[in-house]
């Protein structure tokens, strides 16, 4: 290129700004862009030939029986592609005031960013304050007035309070015409993952993404880094389902794991013993997705797709105490029913509109409950309606 472009590698899934940018074209026509590194790595791959698939752990499924891990042409690597949680979503936008949600990432901290709606860029030059609210204490002031940047998409200049928020942290927006509120919803009890307290809402997927962890489960010695590479390989490259696995299909670990050690440190074979012995010892699982005709990877696996073998990695188990309402995003393919249900609001400092009590007195005589037919202090109600989809 004249001039370097921003583009999203189709192999290893970076958004990437170069002025080389390599493009595959299918037997079907369909273009994949692919990074500098990929494309080195897939000629290396293709020049040095394929290896023999051998080595397999005692006890295992072989990974020689897997038709997706002996594809023999480069077409065959599956997609794994995800909305990010980290970027705006359920944007509401009224005359008076925008409203949105987000998931906090590393380099939102790191950088001191607050993503913005495309709807936010004309309002946020006149906000002169960030509020953050966590339902008990506040307000805190966290706008750098002489560092206060806006773009498209993100405020800059954001001090956020790194003690207490950690990657992961579900955050709702407020934007006025003069001020940014930003709200946590507290957790009944915290909730502890990897030894990190989390005492707010959160995603699972942006905490397996990263959140670090300790990996080193094997002995020591060339096998144990090279388990703990496959590991974090599926945790940074995989499909992250609701509670945080990764998922990965054999044949992007493998390319994965050899793109991020030294050049030819780890044979095809090697890595394929790595998983096996992880699945021995119970670290890795089984599990079956499908790939659509584009390419792309898809879990649970869809009817009529063909099946795809996925390697899994579990890198925290989440706790389940009681009374914990944990509210999972909604991806693009999950439509779904929401049943009516109650929210606490008290701490938004709101109150719940006649609308609201009608529906919940409504909906508490048709299931025909005993008691009082008002709404609990300190509560709106949430009428029954579908989120996810298209």
């Amino acid at each position: 290129m004249s001039e370097p472009v921003s583009f999203s590698c189709s192999q290893c899934g970076r958004v990437t700004t170069d002025v080389v940018v390599a493009i595959k074209t299918t037997s079907a026509g369909r273009k994949h862009p692919h990074c500098a590194d990929c494309h080195r790595q897939r000629v290396t791959n293709a020049t040095g030939g394929r290896e023999a698939d051998s080595t397999t752990g005692a006890g295992a499924a072989p990974l020689d029986d897997i038709e997706e891990a002996k594809t023999s042409g480069l077409d065959q690597v599956v997609l794994v592609r995800q909305p990010d949680p980290g970027q705006p979503h359920d944007v509401v936008e009224t005359t008076s005031e925008l409203q949105w949600t987000f998931v906090i990432r590393r380099r939102h901290l790191d950088q001191g960013q607050c993503p913005l709606p495309a709807q936010a860029a004309r309002r946020i030059r006149t906000a002169k304050v960030v509020h953050l609210h966590d339902g008990r204490a506040f307000p805190t002031v966290l706008l750098d007035s002489l560092r206060k940047k806006v773009t498209k998409e993100h405020l800059r200049g954001i001090r956020w309070p790194r003690a207490e928020l950690m990657p992961g942290t579900r955050i709702t927006a407020k934007l006025d015409r003069s001020r940014l509120r930003l709200f946590l919803t507290p957790l009944e009890r915290p909730v502890f993952i990897a030894k990190t307290r989390f005492p707010y809402e959160y995603d699972p997927r942006i905490i397996a993404r990263e959140l670090p962890t300790s990996l080193t489960y094997s002995p020591a010695g060339v096998g144990a880094s090279l388990d703990v590479l496959v590991q974090a390989t599926i945790r940074k490259l995989g499909y992250l389902d609701a509670a945080g696995s990764a998922l990965l299909p054999v044949e992007n670990l493998i390319r994965g794991v050899r793109s991020r050690g030294a050049s030819g440190q780890y044979s095809n074979d090697a890595i394929r013993a790595s998983v096996n012995g992880l699945i021995n010892r119970k670290r890795l699982t089984w599990r079956t997705g499908s790939c659509a005709a584009d390419g792309v990877l898809h879990f649970p696996a869809r009817p009529g797709e063909r099946t795809v073998r996925l390697v899994c990695y579990t890198p925290f188990v989440l706790p389940k105490p009681k009374n914990q309402r944990v509210v999972h995003l909604p991806s693009a393919s999950s439509r779904h029913g929401v049943a009516g249900h109650l929210m606490k609001i008290e701490h938004l400092g709101k109150q719940a509109s006649d609308t609201a009590q009608a529906a919940y007195a409504e909906a508490h005589r048709s299931a025909d409950l005993t008691r009082t037919h008002k709404l609990p202090k300190g509560h709106t109600y949430v009428r029954p309606h579908e989120r996810g989809g298209a």
